[in-house]
Order: structure tokens, then C-alpha cells, then sequence
């Protein structure tokens, strides 16, 4: 799955562009990935610790919220 930044998206952080591709892809495939476990491989390492960050913005709130009722493990590669 491709897709361009929108201009509002480009000047995020890389941690958070890379949570941003992460969402969008677990909102596409949803429908396939909430009956099972599923692995995310990431290349941005502090991706690993996300469910045991503290979450201090709005933004990571949100971006949570998405994510729960999932069962998922982010993997660093």
C-alpha cells in the first residue's frame, strides 16, 4: 500500500509519520487483521515501546484509540 503525504501530515516527526503509515494500513485492512494476531515490522524502534509509552498528547490518544480491540506486536527490524 502507496500513498503521498498530504501537506498537513509533511511536517510531523518521523516517529509520528511512521505511527501515521501504521494506522492507515491497519484501517484498510481491519475487516482481515481483527480475527487474529498480527505482526507490524517497523524501522523505527521507539515504534516497539507504543503500548508502553505514556501517552501526553491529543495526538497520541487518538492515534491509541485506533489501535485498540486489536491484537498486534510491533516488531523492530
Amino acid at each position: 500500500m502507496s500513498k503521498p503525504l498530504a501537506p498537513k501530515h509533511r511536517g510531523l516527526s518521523t516517529y509520528e509519520k511512521e505511527c501515521l503509515a501504521i494506522l492507515m494500513v491497519v484501517e484498510q485492512w481491519r475487516p482481515y487483521l481483527q480475527h487474529d494476531e498480527f505482526q507490524i515490522w517497523t524501522d523505527q524502534h521507539s515504534l516497539v515501546h507504543l503500548d508502553d509509552q505514556r501517552l501526553s498528547t491529543v495526538w497520541q490518544q487518538k492515534t491509541f484509540t485506533k489501535l485498540l480491540g486489536l491484537r498486534y506486536k510491533i516488531c523492530y527490524r
